[in-house]
């Protein structure tokens, strides 16, 4: 799944958000190129939903431009804008279990073949294999898979060795492949 988010380079310095903090359009949009393909990553791998994930990446850096002055340097840019999508992303799980909805159109068939029909169904088969996955894993395997982000950067991001990311990713990737084996008539 591409995503228009995409994963520059996530060494995100305490300058550029205090240039934010000033309200420099410049230094904005660098620091929305530099860390939206992270915070898509993040968002989807808590969400597991396209959409929501967008508007979580939107919320964050509205969030981000109105409490850049708040942010106070310590080299942890990214740890800091990481609490802000997370923050916003389990703020939208907790107003879906409140207002639990049925979609209509997957109620009824319209009957209509178009792409957008293969794109709802590419996207809600990612999206269930995705809850295939405990959480940590999910995270993992959307900053990598679909943010493009390094495994090393995923390790420095989520204060993990290395290894523990590689192998979760490893063994995550499989479970994945597994399911699609055994439950290949239902996918």
């Amino acid at each position: 799944m591409n995503s228009k988010y995409s994963k520059k380079d996530l060494k995100i310095s305490d300058k550029l958000i205090q240039r934010v903090a000033q309200y420099d359009a410049i230094a904005f949009e660098e620091l929305y190129e530099q860390a939206s393909g992270a915070v898509f990553g993040l968002a989807m791998s808590i969400l597991g939903n396209y959409d929501d994930a967008s508007d979580v990446v939107q919320s964050t850096f509205i969030s981000i431009y109105e409490h850049a002055k708040d942010y106070r340097p310590n080299k942890k840019a990214m740890a800091w804008i990481f609490t802000i999508a997370r923050n916003h992303a389990y703020s939208i799980l907790r107003q879906q279990k409140k207002h639990q909805h049925v979609n209509l159109d997957d109620v009824y068939d319209i009957g209509e073949e178009s792409t957008v029909e293969d794109d709802v169904y590419k996207e809600n088969l990612v999206t269930k294999l995705l809850h295939i996955l405990n959480e940590d894993d999910r995270q993992i395997v959307v900053m990598h898979a679909m943010s493009n982000m390094k495994h090393k950067d995923i390790a420095k991001t989520l204060n993990l060795p290395l290894s523990t990311v590689l192998s979760k990713y490893r063994r995550a990737l499989k479970k994945l492949q597994q399911h699609l084996e055994v439950n290949d008539d239902e996918t």
